[in-house]
């Protein structure tokens, strides 16, 4: 599992956690923020991996 998408597990499980309390509590501002933790989550999809040291070739065995 790379980092990147080790980050992207971790802030879709956030965001669906925030949306959850903020359906709960009725607070669209909370809504909001996991939408918006979504979106961060989303574009990360888009990270080249060259930024983060992940383009080496996996090892052949």
């Amino acid at each position: 599992m790379t980092r990147v998408l080790a980050a992207r597990l971790v802030l879709t499980l956030t965001a669906v956690i925030t949306w959850g309390y903020g359906y709960r509590y009725d607070d669209a501002r909370i809504r909001l923020a996991a939408i918006l933790i979504l979106v961060v989550s989303l574009l990360l999809r888009f990270v080249p991996p060259r930024w983060l040291g992940d383009d080496d070739p996996p090892p052949r065995d």
